[in-house]
């Protein structure tokens, strides 16, 4: 199959599902659960939200390890090895 055939099957792969996925949420709002799964994704969304006071706590302390690690030989749980790069890759 050439590449043309490939692209082809590719984009109507693609539309079928966009419009699997448009049925399915027009019959979804039709019969009123489509109400229903927005407030179950909304409250999932809630649960796992990570206040962002903690994700910069984890941020601070992966650097204060990522610096230990580059200090000393075992100076971090992170094992770090000092490179340097003076060129971005060509290839």
């Amino acid at each position: 199959m050439g590449k043309v055939a490939v692209g082809a099957a590719v984009v109507c792969a693609a539309a079928v599902c966009t419009a699997a996925a448009l049925v399915v949420r027009h019959r979804m709002k039709s019969s009123g659960k489509w109400s229903r799964a927005v407030a179950i994704l909304k409250e999932f969304e809630e649960k796992c939200r990570t206040p962002s006071s903690k994700l910069k706590q984890v941020a601070d302390a992966l650097a204060v390890e990522m610096h230990a690690g580059l200090a000393s030989d075992g100076g971090s749980k992170l094992k770090m090895l000092i490179s340097y790069v003076d060129n971005l890759p060509t290839g």
